[in-house]
């Protein structure tokens, strides 16, 4: 009763999301520029001018709120700026439009907008752009938010120098559209099979990737996907599909053991992946940073120990000295304790980031605590979902037989517990995107809601069960799908 309390108040805190309108205009100039090394902040500038007609009076008034973002890509060394530009410094004009004048705050020196024309000059020591990465990604998104609106530009057009320490691009044509900020995610760990028995392929491993990715599509294609417990089989199966949806997912992927590895599925470009082991060197935590249109997305998933490899055991004689301080008393308690850890050494961004997982411990639990205890939220609770009914199986993610067909061909759902996750840390103020869960339901009609995800029998077909009819799960396991919208 507790934790839905607190779920409950998780949403009345947090506002409604007013969604903006969005005005894509033709970019004029933008020149970002850097000199000297990464760690000189002298030379650092940007000087951007749009000239469009859709600047049209009245303009919305930026004393009721607003932001800066430009985003050149999340890969080190390239531009990725978020503020929030502070109504003290805004004034009206005569004109019609408004001056943000800050005094150098954010490395600012002058906005103004006005009816036809956005002009920004930034430069000094605080402006973070070093420039330092071989290029910048193009084309570099430019987007205002001013009250409700959005204006947004590309600064792809004639892009005259990209390389270190310096970006220069004029007449660029208006965007088809603001990019798409909101965030989605599906997580699911997909059962390997190799316990199965050998005459069923993995339990019908290649039945099941197609089933997965059914629901993907049946999800709006989220931004994001994370599956664990991929075996070299499975990972050949994963990507083999990974042009389901209308673009082709970008794969986070590493090999470590061939058995229960992780694979991270991206819309956009993924700029770093890497793996981290945990206690006993088996279980990890892999790491995507993302080229999101809302800036750099940290995904973070894992799979912590279960009892075929020691999850109860004593955390002993070589305890890592965290897992100590931390009151740790097993090898999974341990583990959940370091992931809890990396995620908080490696999240060095202003903007949200998502834990997901199978963490093999139900809510309440010490390595559950581990992540919610540092206020990052349990999105299918604070979305207002029901706690894991074992006698009905609504809301729960785990349970079926994983070493055998029996019940991967049964509609029945036979899930008696909730041990998959996906947590939310919250963006820090700075950020663009306000990163709200998306309350019970699917209210912004993208297809993604905040949910378990593959809960149902196979419902793309009239029946389902042993062959010849297409198998019922795509896992023992059912996953976690999560909204977040940007505003």
């Amino acid at each position: 009763m507790r934790r839905l309390a607190v779920a409950a108040l998780l949403i009345a805190a947090v506002p409604a999301v007013a969604r903006a309108l969005d005005v894509p205009v033709s970019g004029y100039r933008l020149t970002l520029r850097a000199r000297g090394t990464p760690g000189d902040v002298r030379g650092r500038s940007l000087k951007l001018v749009v000239k469009d007609p859709s600047l049209v009076a009245p303009l919305p008034d930026p004393r009721l709120g607003a932001r800066l973002l430009v985003n050149a890509g999340a890969g080190a060394g390239q531009c990725q700026v978020h503020l929030f530009l502070d109504p003290l410094y805004w004034r009206a004009l005569p004109s019609g439009g408004y001056r943000y004048a800050p005094k150098g705050l954010g490395g600012i020196r002058r906005i103004d907008l006005r009816p036809g024309l956005l002009r920004i000059s930034a430069h000094g020591s605080v402006w973070p752009c070093d420039l330092s990465a071989a290029t910048q990604r193009a084309p570099v998104s430019v987007v205002v938010r001013a009250a409700d609106v959005r204006y947004c530009a590309a600064f792809g057009g004639t892009v005259t120098r990209n390389a270190a320490g310096r970006f220069a691009a004029r007449d660029a044509a208006a965007p088809p559209g603001c990019p798409d900020a909101d965030i989605t995610v599906a997580d699911l760990n997909i059962l390997h099979g190799i316990f199965c028995p050998s005459d069923t392929q993995a339990c019908r491993l290649a039945e099941r990737v197609d089933l997965l990715y059914r629901w993907i599509a049946a999800a709006g294609c989220p931004d994001v996907v994370t599956l664990q417990e991929i075996s070299t089989r499975a990972a050949n199966e994963v990507i083999g599909h990974a042009s389901t949806c209308p673009f082709t997912y970008q794969v986070g992927f590493m090999s470590l053991f061939g058995v229960d590895d992780a694979i991270v599925l991206s819309r956009y470009p993924i700029a770093t992946f890497e793996t981290h082991l945990l206690y006993k060197d088996f279980r990890h935590v892999a790491h995507a940073r993302i080229d999101h249109p809302s800036g750099a997305l940290d995904v973070f998933t894992t799979h912590l120990a279960s009892g075929s490899d020691g999850a109860g055991a004593p955390c002993d004689t070589d305890c890592p000295t965290e897992c100590v301080a931390a009151g740790a008393t097993t090898v999974r308690e341990c583990q959940g304790v370091q992931v809890g850890d990396y995620v908080a050494a490696t999240h060095d961004v202003v903007t949200p980031a998502v834990v997901t997982g199978d963490f093999n411990e139900s809510p309440g639990s010490f390595a559950y605590h581990q992540i919610v205890d540092r206020g990052w939220a349990d999105t299918y609770l604070a979305a207002g979902n029901p706690e894991c009914n074992a006698g009905t199986g609504v809301g729960c993610t785990s349970g079926r037989a994983d070493e055998d067909l029996s019940e991967l061909e049964s509609p029945a759902s036979n899930e008696t517990e909730r041990i998959d996750y996906a947590f939310l840390i919250p963006p820090l103020p700075a950020a663009f995107c306000a990163g709200i869960i998306e309350p019970n339901g699917d209210g912004d009609g993208d297809g993604t809601a905040t949910r378990i995800f593959a809960d149902d029998p196979n419902p793309f077909a009239p029946t389902c069960g042993a062959l010849p009819d297409p198998i019922c799960w795509p896992s023992d396991h059912e996953g976690v799908q999560v909204d977040l919208n940007c505003g």
